[in-house]
This record gives structure tokens, C-alpha cells and sequence, in this order.
């Protein structure tokens, strides 16, 4: 269907408009309104301002709030599943390098207690006596030397794990001690034992005939490191409270000037003093090799 108007068909005049007296808004009539305003009547320019709060997820739950939509929870989420591994290893990273410290510090700390703080140079201050390490017996009730001043010093290692706090030394020790009780020596075997803490320990003393080689116990002093020195090497402390020991033995008439010095494996074929000890000995003053003619215990 089409339409055919023509341009002279009608003319503006002739559209009848509906008047304000004929509107109506349901059972209102707004005849002989001027001026009718339905609602909030409003002069002037409106401005809307938008606010926008920045809540996170996990808070904004706990309040009570609700989404229309998870687009916030989702992106976290996705960001996560992401990058799972790489959390992953940033947890694994953390829990090795704890496990680490836990391991090192205590040992850093030991050593530190042994080489870092520095100990006074004199045989009296490093000495260790019995009572001072809490010695099981207070006497020592062993034979005296057969020959006097003694000739040889023969230096053992114990093979026992290593000390570098007078409490840790001091407790090993006692523990080599009561062994040697235990197997009815008459005391501890050796005639001064020295820590890796740098301090000399009274075993039998000066004077007392020792138990460590056969052969030479009843003319030679016998001088043990805590620890085992195939494995282990001695510490400058250590060393030094060896001297010290030799030059207050020598000092006071309890060591001959020219003593020899052997390490426990030239004269019983022994691993003892350890290879790395060994190797140490070999450039000390006293030093010497051992011959047949140097056994005179029987």
C-alpha cells in the first residue's frame, strides 16, 4: 500500500494540535495548568559525581558485601593459577634456605668461639686441671715415670668427635675417661689431652706414668687432641697450646730439654695421630725419627 500525497493536498493550518487543556495524566487534569512539573522539579545544571571504593576481596566478604559479578576474585585467582610454580619454588627457596641457616649458624658460631676469640698466650690461663673439667677421680692414683725428666712426648688423637666450647671439650673429656675406667685403667691414658676450644686438659699429669704407648709409658709424656685428624686439621689454638705445654714442661724440669718428639704411628703402626696431624709434627723443633734402640720400656 502506498500513499499519494501531493504537495497542495493540505496545508499546515490545517493540523489541529492538541491544546494543554485537553491533557490529561491519568485521573489528573491538567486543564488551565501553566505550569505543571511531574516529580523532583530541578533549575539548573546537574553534576553527578561517581565514587568508587577500592575494597579487597577477602575484606569486603568478611563485611558481608556481596558482588554482582567475581570479576575482582577471578583475576586474583587466575593471577594465582598463573604463576603457581613460581610461588612454588619462591616457598621451596625459603624453606631450604631456613634449613641451611639452621645447620650453618650453630657450626659458624662454634667456630667463631674457637679461632675468632683470641686466647691468652700463657700455659697457667690455658690450663685446664682436673677439677676445673670435673674429673670423675680427684687423685691420680697411677704409677710414676721410670725415667725422669721423660725423654719422649708421643702425640695421639682420640677419634672422637670434636669440641669447640670448654663445656662440649670438657664433656668428652670425662667421657674418654670413663671408658678408661671402665676397661680398669687406672685413670684416663693420656698425660694432657687439648681441645678445640685451644685449652690444654690435665689428664695424669706431669710426673705419671701413661697408658697410650706400649713400649713408652714409663718415659714419655703422652699428649692427645680431641678429635680425628685424618679427617679434621688442627687449628692455630691448638698448635699454640701444644708449645705452650712442651715449653712449660721443659721450663719446669718435667720434659729433657732435648726430648724427642714421635707421633703415636712411628713407633705401634697405628693411624694415630691422624695423617693430618702427621704431616704437622714433622715441622716441630723436636721432631724425630724413631729407632729400635729408643723403646726402653718393657
Amino acid at each position: 500500500m502506498s500513499l499519494d500525497i501531493k504537495e497542495n493536498d493540505f496545508t499546515v493550518s490545517e493540523l489541529k494540535l492538541p491544546s494543554p487543556s485537553d491533557l490529561c495524566l491519568g485521573q489528573i487534569s491538567l486543564k488551565n495548568c501553566k505550569d505543571a512539573t511531574i516529580g523532583t522539579k530541578i533549575d539548573g545544571n546537574i553534576i553527578v559525581n561517581q565514587y568508587f571504593t577500592d575494597t579487597p576481596a577477602d575484606k569486603a566478604l568478611s563485611n558481608g558485601l556481596t558482588f554482582t559479578d567475581s570479576v575482582v576474585l577471578e583475576d586474583w585467582t587466575q593471577k594465582l593459577l598463573k604463576y603457581k610454580y613460581v610461588w612454588l619454588s619462591l616457598i621451596l627457596a625459603v624453606v631450604v634456605t631456613t634449613v641451611l641457616c639452621i645447620m650453618l649458624i650453630p657450626q659458624s658460631h662454634a667456630k667463631n668461639n674457637s679461632e675468632d676469640v683470641p686466647l691468652p698466650r700463657n700455659y697457667s690461663m690455658r690450663l685446664r686441671t682436673r677439677p676445673e673439667w670435673f674429673s670423675t677421680k680427684s687423685e691420680v692414683n697411677c704409677d710414676p715415670l721410670s725415667i725422669h725428666p721423660p725423654k719422649f712426648v708421643i702425640v695421639s688423637h682420640t677419634v672422637t668427635t670434636n669440641c669447640y666450647k670448654q663445656i662440649n671439650c670438657e664433656n668428652v673429656v670425662k667421657e674418654i675417661q670413663g671408658y678408661h675406667l671402665k676397661i680398669h685403667y687406672c685413670d684416663i691414658a693420656y698425660n694432657f689431652v687439648i681441645g678445640g676450644d685451644g685449652y690444654i686438659y690435665e689428664g695424669r699429669g706431669w710426673g705419671k706414668s701413661g697408658a697410650h704407648t706400649k713400649g713408652f709409658n714409663c718415659d714419655s709424656i703422652g699428649v692427645a687432641f680431641l678429635g680425628n685428624y685424618n679427617l679434621q686439621y688442627l687449628s692455630p689454638k691448638m698448635e699454640e697450646a701444644f708449645h705452650l705445654l712442651m715449653e712449660e714442661g721443659v721450663k719446669i724440669g718435667e720434659i729433657a730439654d732435648d726430648y724427642k718428639l714421635f707421633g703415636h704411628t712411628q713407633v705401634r703402626g697405628s693411624d694415630s695421630p691422624g695423617v693430618h696431624v702427621m704431616e704437622k709434627i714433622k715441622e716441630w723443633k723436636h721432631w724425630s725419627e724413631f729407632m729400635k734402640e729408643d723403646i726402653l720400656c718393657h
